[in-house]
This record gives C-alpha cells, structure tokens and sequence, in this order.
C-alpha cells in the first residue's frame, strides 16, 4: 500500500472518529483536519462504505412490543411497558422511571390522587418528571420509609418531588415502614395526621410502587429493618418478595401475619382493589419477585425490562 492510501486510510479514520465518537460536526472536523467541509463528507462516506464504521439500528420496541401483548394476555393486565435491558442497573432503573412517568402522564387528569412508594426506581423517575399543573391533585406516600440505617430511602423526597412537578399538594408518612410491635403501630397511626395520609393511600386513584426481591441486598434489609437471623427466617418461611414493605411468598400470599401487624402503610388487598396499581420492577434478579406479585393480582399494569418479561413468559 503506498504512503499516500496509508495517509488517505488514516484520514478516514480519524474523520470518523471525531464525528461517531466525539460528535465533532463536519464543520468542526474540516477545521481540525484541515480539509473543506464536503471533504469530510467524502471522508464520511467512505469510512461507511469500507466498513470502518457500521451502523446497526436496534428497535427496542420490536421486541417490546411482541413482549407487551404477551404479557397482558398471560396474565390479564391492563397495561405493560417493556423496556430494554442493560447490564448497568442504573439505567434500567433510569428507563424504568422514563417510562412510569409517561405511563402517569397518559393517566392524570384533575382531581386524581396518586399514591407512591419508595425506593431507587421510583427516585430515578423523579429525573423524568416534565412540568404539568393538575388541578386538585394530591400526591401521598403509600408506606412508610424512614430508614433505621443511613441508608436514604428518598420516601418523602418522591412524593415531594412529584407534588411539585404536578403543582399538587403531597401528603407524607415521616415514620419507620415497620415498627417493634402492633402496640406502637396502633398508636402511631392513632394520630389524626398519620390517619388522614393512610385514608388518602387507601382511597388513591392511582398507585405507582416498586417490587424489590428479599434478601441479605433487599432495601428493607440494608435500612437496618432485619438481623442477619431474621432474614434467614423469613427466607426459610418462603419470603420472595416485597412490595410497600410487606413480604410475600412466592404464591403471593403474606409471609408472615405477625410482621405484617406491625408494618405501616397501604395494605396489600387495598392494592388488589385498585383498577389502577402499576408495579415497577426490572433486572434480571426481580423476575421471582415480579412473578409473586402477579400470583397475588397486586397490581394491574406492570412496568419492567426483557430479561424478567421473558422469565414470565417461560421463553429462553
């Protein structure tokens, strides 16, 4: 090959990468390489056609969508949004909050009350909020979320946030999402407060909540909520899942009557019994999780990625 195609293969090559990679324009690459701007255009051109560069165009709604109709018909949901799997958890829990929030957005309308739980997903949500005033619309935390860890649950600051996205008053639980006894939840929810915000969660139009998996990396277990002891308890007892801090077993039945009586927050048939309860869940790690919930009918529209809807749906 000789010097000047050596030359003209290297030209090419570094015309696309400040363009593919850097997201130089042409106009910017013609200064920087010193050639005019249909030079760079040429360059381009070539780099495609010697397949220095390829393009792949990747339709995640292809799969979706195909994913989508299967899952509402297995398992009679109202809604389904499947998003694309990532290896990197925060951004399948970013996609997750993108699509929760335009799934909200089809669904407000004024005099709604939306109930929110906590947890990372939904605090990725919040970063996809887009500006919109609702008239008489109340935003209220659906259980309770104060960690007894330094761990940051984000409870209020959810609830917070999408009150203030919505121009809508939220109504907040500042309390622990499972207290020591029966005794201390009784009295805690006593309180004409506390009532009222239960009131509201129970009679929500609408609620939006995550499922995390059980076990030793659950949330409720990394806020201080468990002993290592109980953890392999509740496991041994058959807990699978959580959703608004309760524990299910794998057929979605509650795993445990006793904590149940001393967590604070939305009951799990007050969930059943919303037409509108959207779960929002996704990795690989949550199909289990997922499923338990389903098993129990806890939510109506679920909202998750293409590793957990394939599970679901039996396929390899």
């Amino acid at each position: 090959m000789s010097p000047v195609a050596v030359d003209r293969n290297l030209l090419v090559l570094e015309a696309a990468r400040l363009y593919y990679e850097h997201n130089l324009n042409q106009a910017q690459i013609a200064t920087k390489l010193e050639v005019s701007r249909p030079g760079v255009s040429r360059l381009l051109q070539e780099a495609r056609d010697n397949g220095i560069v390829k393009i792949q165009i990747v339709d995640p709604s292809a799969s979706g969508t195909r994913l989508e109709s299967a899952l509402r018909e297995q398992y009679s949901l109202k809604h389904v949004v499947v998003v694309p799997s990532d290896p990197n958890e925060s951004v399948i829990k970013s996609r997750l909050g993108s699509a929760l929030i335009n799934l909200l957005d089809t669904m407000l309308i004024e005099n709604t009350t939306l109930g929110v739980s906590w947890g990372s997903t939904l605090q990725a949500a919040t970063e996809h909020l887009k500006p919109r005033s609702i008239d008489n619309m109340t935003v209220v935390q659906l259980n309770g979320g104060v960690s007894k860890a330094e761990l940051d649950t984000h409870a209020s600051e959810i609830a917070r946030r999408m009150g203030d996205n919505y121009l809508a008053i939220p109504y907040l639980l500042p309390l622990p999402a499972i207290v020591d006894t029966p005794e201390l939840k009784q009295a805690i929810t006593s309180d004409r407060h506390i009532a009222k915000t239960l009131k509201l969660a129970r009679e929500a139009d609408i609620a939006a909540f995550t499922i995390g998996a059980f076990g030793s990396k659950s949330v409720l277990v990394q806020a201080d909520y468990f002993e290592e002891a109980e953890v392999q308890e509740l496991i041994d007892q058959g807990a699978v899942a959580d959703i608004c801090s309760r524990l299910i077993k794998a057929d979605g039945s509650i795993c445990s009557p006793e904590l149940d009586d001393r967590t604070i927050g939305i009951e799990l048939n007050e969930l059943q019994a919303k037409p509108n309860s959207i779960a929002v869940a996704g990795g690989a790690e949550k199909a289990m999780a997922v499923k338990a919930g389903l098993a129990g009918g806890y939510f109506h529209s679920l909202i998750t990625d293409e590793d957990v809807a394939v599970t679901l749906l039996g396929e390899d």
